[in-house]
């Protein structure tokens, strides 16, 4: 199957959704290292904060707050 050709902004935003998904993977990791923040902790708030905020958010944002959630679950 061929690769779909991607416009420069998409490929700006696809590299800073990794960025920052590395980022805060990383800074989970070293919250849970010291004790504290238990493991799922920041996935459940994050996906309490969808819920509570899911009528009054932008759609691209909670799926952008979700691939990160799913990202830190993994």
């Amino acid at each position: 199957m061929p690769k779909s050709k991607v416009s420069p902004d998409h490929e700006v935003i696809a590299a800073h959704m990794s960025a920052v998904t590395v980022a805060f993977q990383m800074l989970v990791v070293c919250l849970q290292d010291k004790g504290a923040l238990q493991p799922g902790q920041y996935p459940a708030a994050l996906h309490g904060y969808m819920e509570m905020a899911k009528d009054k958010t932008d759609p691209m944002t909670l799926s952008m707050l979700d691939d990160l959630r799913q990202a830190l679950l993994n």
